[in-house]
């Protein structure tokens, strides 16, 4: 049996993507290892394949990198791996130096465009040595793949080379009718709710403002990160804590239930870098498996699936006030919410992973 070393930077508890990844690794035939790291929670993930998770001295920045691809690196040269892939930028050093060094082939997911993105703005030397990084080891890869389609002709032109396209999608599932008493919001509220990151960028400060025009309305925030302090102090400011929820990281395998809660999802992306204009984010795939209707920014990737399908709306006017009008205008259109959710449950049986893992298998079943 071949044995696979698959490795990312986070903590696993909340990333799906690397989970379904690996259990389909495993489906094939691979007998998988899944490196990451232990942050607060070390708690024990019970999961079928094996993992190794480093507690890391530093949390972020630098030292967290340096720190997290030594010991990656150490232990890929360790163990009798026959095939390596890097889910990440932040991981691909230590998979990529170890797999050159044990003449092994190596994958790379890239599962954004991390030099390109919020993170890297006024950061010039970071950018640099990411960048070269990347130039180094990418074109060294046996497959690159990542997950939207202009992503993919983004780092298939800058380093010509082939992309791969594996959509970050959530196993099809039918939609539960859950009994009013499982609903956690009552009162007549509707439920607004943002997944993913809470950096940067994210529209987050504009969707908490907007929220005062909304009496009629909670807003769940679901996620964390290096914007989370800023944030709950505007909510203290304009008064707004008991609308205005931050769930912090919530695991994959209770997240959909809380998806389904909402009235609508929100992504609000500002249209600052790369990585946001390009990217396809997996909320909006939850959003779609809940069967809700979305609002989202205008950005390529979301728009055309939002657009064609039919499932919600774009962001026009960023400005508080208008958010609002808009959201209000959905959430009142009772016949165009119909059809939204409708159209998502019926998108949700084409964006789903039994259909993304057929290419994740293409990619890896020349190692077997």
């Amino acid at each position: 049996m071949k044995k696979i070393l698959l490795a990312v930077t986070n903590d696993l508890i909340t990333d799906y993507r690397v989970h379904r990844t690996a259990t389909t690794l495993l489906a094939m035939g691979f007998d998988v290892t899944l490196v990451g790291s232990i942050f607060r929670d070390k708690s024990e993930l019970k999961r079928p394949y094996h993992i190794h998770r480093l507690e890391m001295f530093f949390r972020n920045g630098r030292l967290f990198y340096f720190e997290f691809n030594t010991r990656l690196f150490l232990f890929a040269i360790k163990g009798r791996f026959d095939v390596f892939a890097a889910d990440g930028l932040g991981a691909l050093p230590g998979i990529g130096f170890s797999a050159l060094c044990k003449r092994k082939p190596f994958v790379y997911d890239s599962s954004d465009l991390a030099t390109e993105s919020a993170e890297m703005i006024g950061k010039p030397f970071g950018r640099w040595f990411w960048q070269s990084i990347e130039r180094f080891l990418i074109r060294k890869a046996r497959r690159v793949y990542t997950i939207s389609e202009s992503i993919a002709t983004f780092l298939g032109s800058k380093y010509k080379i082939t992309v791969d396209l594996v959509r970050n999608t959530p196993e099809f599932q039918s939609i539960k009718n859950y009994p009013p008493e499982y609903r956690l919001v009552h009162e007549g509220l509707k439920v607004l709710i943002y997944q993913g990151a809470v950096n940067r960028g994210r529209g987050l400060e504009m969707i908490i403002n907007a929220m005062k025009f909304l009496p009629e309305a909670m807003l769940f925030i679901v996620g964390e990160g290096e914007e989370e302090k800023e944030l709950e102090k505007l909510v203290l400011k304009t008064s707004l804590y008991n609308r205005v929820i931050f769930y912090g990281r919530v695991p994959f395998e209770e997240l959909k239930f809380l998806t389904m809660q909402a009235d609508l999802g929100l992504s609000a992306e500002e249209d600052i870098c790369l990585n946001y204009r390009y990217s396809l984010p997996n909320k909006l795939f939850d959003y779609i498996h809940a069967g809700i209707p979305v609002l989202v920014s205008g950005m390529p990737e979301m728009e055309k699936i939002v657009l064609e399908r039919q499932i919600g709306k774009i962001i026009s006017d960023r400005t508080p006030e208008k958010l609002a009008a808009k959201i209000r205008a959905m959430l009142s259109d009772e016949e165009s919410v119909k059809l939204w959710r409708s159209n998502a449950i019926t998108t949700s049986k084409e964006f789903n992973w039994c259909n993304e893992k057929k290419r994740v298998i293409e990619i890896y079943k020349e190692f077997l």
